[in-house]
């Protein structure tokens, strides 16, 4: 699978999200839906450069904003699966993506903890600006999908995915 990103989003934006991109575990994403239409990977794509722009903007870490957003979903098997007795999927997945993005890439300390935090108020209470930004990202794309609204990078020909 080859991903191409738009030459009009900003090469400082691609140069922070390029190796995720390209990590195969990481384009697996790319199978699993998320909020009826939009896959996994366009998902946390979206994050990912929302948090980016805006923490950008702010003057906050947009590095942190545009790798913890990329990763902070960052689970390889479908939210429809058995979880493991009692587990409940709100509070299981950012434990596995913390996890399999550690497994597959050097994280931060506020990368993980961003991850670990973007469910709020299910799950831990996010401890930096940034993390707070994920977790507000997250829940604008995913009213925007169930809305069926295509943002940010979503739109028509920001981001093309062909099969080899």
């Amino acid at each position: 699978m080859e991903i191409t990103v738009a030459d009009d989003i900003s090469a400082e934006y691609r140069g922070l999200v390029q190796s995720i991109l390209d990590n195969p575990e990481f384009k697996k994403l790319q199978r699993y839906k998320q909020h009826f239409q939009t896959t996994r990977f366009m998902h946390s794509l979206n994050v990912s450069y929302i948090s980016w722009l805006i923490a950008r903007k702010l003057g906050w870490d947009a590095q942190t904003a545009a790798r913890a957003g990329l990763l902070h979903d960052f689970c390889v098997y479908d939210f429809k699966d058995k979880l493991p007795k009692g587990e409940i999927q709100a509070y299981y997945h950012p434990r596995v993506a913390a996890s399999t993005s550690e497994r597959h890439f050097l994280i931060s300390d506020k990368e993980r903890q961003a991850i670990l935090s973007h469910m709020f108020p299910l799950g831990p209470l996010p401890e930096s600006r940034e993390a707070w930004l994920i977790s507000l990202a997250d829940k604008l794309c995913a009213i925007s999908e169930f809305c069926c609204f295509r943002i940010a990078l979503a739109r028509r020909h920001k981001v093309v995915i062909s099969y080899s």
